[in-house]
C-alpha cells in the first residue's frame, strides 16, 4: 500500500514525492472538474483503486468529453518521480481506457461509494480470478462500461422479492457462485470454468433490467426489463462483445455457458428454452434458487420459531425451526 491510500472516496494529502511504479495502472475515475486557466484548462481528478486513491491534475488545451465518472483510466506520469502540488499529484494527462484487458481485475477498482461492504468485493474478486483466461476477457468485455459495472454492483436482484435492496444483485451473484462451486466439490463431469462464469453472468442483465427513479428514490422496472427481460439481454452483451473483442472459446464451452444461463424447468418447448441438460445447468439452477430462497426466510423469519411472515415467491409462509435450548 502506498501513502495515498484514501477510506472513501476522500483523497489525502500526497506524499511530496511519488514512485508511479509503485502505484496500480488502471483506476475508476470517480470525479473530474476543468478550470478555464488563459489559454488552456486545468483539469483535476479523483482516482481509485483498492491499493491507491488519488488526485491527479494536468493542463490542456482542450478537455476530453469523452471522460465521466465510472470510466477506467490511466494517468501518464511526469518522468520518474512525479511531484505533487495543492494536494494533487500532476500528470501528463489522463487515458481512456477502451479496450478491455484480460488481466485487470474490475473489483479492485470497485469505490466505497458504490459497495460500502469491502468484503463482499473481495468475495467477487476471488470468484473472478478464477475464470481462465478468455472467459475473464469476456466478463471484463461485458463490464468494461462503468456505467453498466455500476448497475450491476449497485442495482437489486429483484424489486419486491429476493435481495432487493442496494448491491442485492452483487449479494447474489456472489452467494449463487460460491454456492455453485462448493456444490461441485467431487462430482465428476463438471466444468467449474463454465459453471462459474454462468453463476456470475446469470443475473447481470438486471444491470439493465431495472432503472433508478431519482424523482421517486427507488428502482423500477425499464422498459428493456418489460420488454425482453435479463436472460435475453445477457446473451445479447455476449454476442456484441465476442464479435467486438474476438474472444476465441471453444464450442462445448460457449454452449455450455449459454445453456446454462437458458435452460428452465418445465418450460414448454414450443416456447424455444430447454430443460437444464447439463450439470453445470443443475447446479446453477440449484444454487440460484436456494439464495434466493434463504433471503426470502432471512427476511420473514419470525424471531425464535415457527411460521414467518407470508411471500407470494415461496407460496406460503417460511416455517423456521428453530435450536432446541439445552
Amino acid at each position: 500500500m502506498v501513502d495515498i491510500i484514501a477510506e472513501v472516496y476522500g483523497v489525502v494529502a500526497a506524499p511530496a514525492v511519488v514512485l508511479p511504479e509503485s502505484l496500480p495502472g488502471i483506476y475508476r475515475l470517480t470525479g473530474i472538474e476543468h478550470k478555464p486557466n488563459g489559454r488552456a484548462t486545468t483539469c483535476i481528478a479523483q482516482l481509485y483503486h483498492e491499493k491507491a486513491s488519488l488526485r491527479v491534475t494536468w493542463e490542456c488545451r482542450q478537455p476530453d468529453t469523452r471522460l465521466y465518472e465510472g470510466a477506467l483510466v490511466s494517468p501518464r506520469w511526469l518522468g520518474r518521480f512525479t511531484c505533487s502540488e495543492h494536494g494533487a499529484v500532476r500528470i501528463s494527462r489522463l487515458v481512456l481506457l477502451e479496450i478491455p484487458q484480460a488481466g485487470a481485475s474490475l473489483f479492485d477498482t470497485v469505490p466505497h461509494g458504490w459497495v460500502r461492504d469491502r468484503a463482499l468485493v473481495a468475495r467477487a474478486k476471488v470468484l473472478t480470478d478464477r475464470l481462465p483466461r478468455h472467459m475473464a476477457l469476456l466478463f471484463n468485455a461485458l463490464f468494461w462500461d462503468g456505467r453498466r459495472f455500476m448497475r450491476f454492483v449497485v442495482g437489486p436482484s429483484s424489486l419486491n422479492g429476493h435481495h432487493n435492496g442496494r448491491n442485492g444483485n452483487l449479494l447474489h451473484t456472489v452467494e449463487v457462485a460460491e454456492t455453485a462451486l462448493k456444490l461441485a466439490e467431487n462430482r465428476n463431469g463438471v466444468c467449474l470454468d463454465v459453471l462459474l462464469m454462468a453463476a456470475l453472468l446469470h443475473d447481470s442483465g438486471k444491470a439493465d433490467e431495472y432503472a433508478f427513479n431519482y424523482r421517486r428514490g427507488t428502482f423500477e422496472i425499464s422498459d428493456r426489463g418489460a420488454l425482453i427481460g435479463h436472460k435475453l439481454t445477457v446473451l445479447e452483451w455476449i454476442a456484441a462483445a465476442m464479435a467486438k473483442n474476438r474472444i476465441l472459446m471453444p464450442e462445448t464451452h460457449y454452449l455450455g455457458l449459454v445453456h446454462a444461463l437458458t435452460s428452465a424447468k418445465g418450460t414448454p418447448d414450443w416456447v424455444g428454452v430447454r430443460e437444464s441438460r447439463s450439470l453445470e445447468a443443475m447446479l446453477l439452477s440449484t444454487a440460484d434458487r436456494l439464495s434466493g430462497q434463504q433471503d426470502l426466510v432471512d427476511q420473514l423469519a419470525p424471531a425464535h420459531d415457527g411460521f414467518g411472515r407470508y411471500h407470494p415467491h415461496l407460496r406460503g409462509r417460511p416455517y423456521v425451526v428453530g435450536n432446541a435450548s439445552a
